[in-house]
């Protein structure tokens, strides 16, 4: 059995990771976790993780602060979302600075969340992969995780440390 101590992480492929006391604890909290998948290991033996994974989807965000696009997919457009960094100049003791993002959204239908307390953004972090050379395999780029207040004060009642929230603003 691996030795996690983590009850949230990502994956080296940023897919989304809970252990099972988070999922006893959402839960008993009524947290609409929709259908998670039990984790299973090389051997097909159940690890005591959930994968955090949801087909709700928001519609592209109507105006993105603080997130660059480059080498973006020509055909659908929802790769190749980065945050912005200010770079400091060359030889100085001033580090980069990472800006926080703002997603603007017209209103939609909220009737998504019925099913689970969270949902992904439209837009993908990072660039796909969609052609397998050498050591690269295909890999999607991942879209940002969004959570309900709900979920959100859940996690930070229960001090679930290494989480970083941004607000999502609806117009």
């Amino acid at each position: 059995m691996p030795k996690v101590s983590k009850d949230f992480f990502a994956t080296l492929d940023d897919d989304y990771i809970i252990s099972e006391r988070l999922y006893n604890c959402l839960k008993e909290e009524k947290v609409k976790l929709g259908e998670l998948n039990r984790i299973l290991n090389y051997r097909n033996i159940e690890l005591p993780f959930y994968h955090l994974y949801s087909t709700l989807t928001l519609p592209p965000a109507t105006k993105k602060e603080g997130l660059t696009v480059e080498g973006q997919c020509s055909e659908c457009k929802r790769n190749g979302y980065f945050n912005t960094a200010i770079f400091a100049p060359s030889g100085s003791n001033v580090p980069t600075k990472i800006l926080p993002y703002d997603l603007h959204y017209q209103p939609f239908d909220m009737d998504i969340f019925s099913l689970a307390d969270f949902a992904f953004t439209w837009e993908c972090m990072d660039l796909s992969n969609l052609k397998a050379h050498g050591n690269f395999v295909v890999r999607y780029a991942r879209p940002l995780l969004v959570v309900s207040e709900k979920f959100k004060s859940i996690l930070e009642k229960l001090k679930i440390k290494g989480l970083e929230f941004e607000q999502i603003i609806i117009d």
